[in-house]
């Protein structure tokens, strides 16, 4: 059996704010996300980290979502770059931004398009900063001929996702020792650490250890919620430097803001109600 994130585990792991501390000290996130028909991805992961706890959060948003990204909230940082989708006359500006991020979150709602594949391969070569990789983003190691990166990685993919990966369907089981030896194998091979969301979540080190997340529930199903994870991981990996750490907090967090969510609204919440409950499980 994996050994099952424990509340006593979490509250050992959360990062300690030094009461001297001033602003940027704990934890400053850029998030490189949205595309014409996903407005809303970059604003719910934006969400996740701010509720979370990061400092300064940075948007980085196609033109065509900044005015909808920039009104959404006073508490967002938001810089654009032309055009509907993620391309390559954003990378030098991303890039710049990254210089004052201590993590960089790429992926909600980009969609996969070549270009976009090749402009999000293009940032991982050249950013020096810890990453998160959400969503069609994740496909993008598949393409790097040099690992590990020099830099702390979180992939945060659902079950297709990871399918994507690996190119063969799974279902990852802890009772399935096969399973786990893939997650495992993969997160050694590639020198990254995998928070494998599902009705569990699955959590595996670079070095090979993997451990099980049975916080959440159905009602998580909703569109968003996934974007929302995202944006807590990079706020934790900001705070704490380790992947590992910053994947199981996050999970056993977010699953636990469900099942507040849950018990105030039953199944009837959205990624936003999660994102906001967040600060109540902290």
């Amino acid at each position: 059996m994996l050994k099952r994130i424990k509340h006593s585990d979490i509250k050992k792991m959360l990062p300690i704010r030094d009461p001297k501390s001033h602003k940027g000290m704990n934890g400053r996130v850029l998030i490189v996300a949205g595309s014409l028909d996903y407005s809303g991805t970059a604003i719910l992961a934006g969400l996740g980290a701010l509720h979370s706890g990061a400092d300064l959060v940075t948007l980085y948003v196609p033109e065509c979502n900044f005015e909808c990204t920039r009104g959404f909230s006073p508490d967002f940082i938001v810089k654009k770059y032309k055009g509907d989708y993620l391309n390559k006359d954003a990378v030098s500006g991303i890039l710049a931004a990254s210089k004052k991020s201590d993590c960089v979150l790429i992926g909600p709602g980009l969609t996969d398009s070549s270009d976009i594949l090749d402009t999000v391969k293009e940032l991982l070569n050249k950013l020096s900063a810890a990453v998160v990789l959400d969503a069609d983003a994740i496909s993008v190691v598949k393409r790097i001929e040099n690992f590990p990166l020099p830099y702390q990685v979180v992939l945060t993919p659902h079950k297709n996702e990871f399918a994507n990966l690996v190119d063969r369907e799974v279902d990852l089981n802890e009772n399935d020792p096969k399973s786990i030896i893939l997650l495992r194998s993969v997160s050694m091979d590639l020198h990254v650490n995998i928070l494998l969301k599902g009705p569990l979540d699955y959590i595996s080190s670079e070095e090979g250890h993997v451990e099980v997340n049975k916080t959440g529930n159905p009602g998580m199903t909703v569109g968003g919620s996934g974007d929302v994870l995202s944006g807590v991981v990079a706020t934790l990996l900001a705070q704490t430097g380790n992947g590992f750490v910053s994947a199981k907090l996050a999970a056993y967090i977010v699953g636990a803001a469900g099942d507040l969510c849950m018990q105030k609204k039953g199944y009837h919440f959205s990624a936003s109600d999660i994102a906001l409950a967040l600060p109540y499980v902290f």
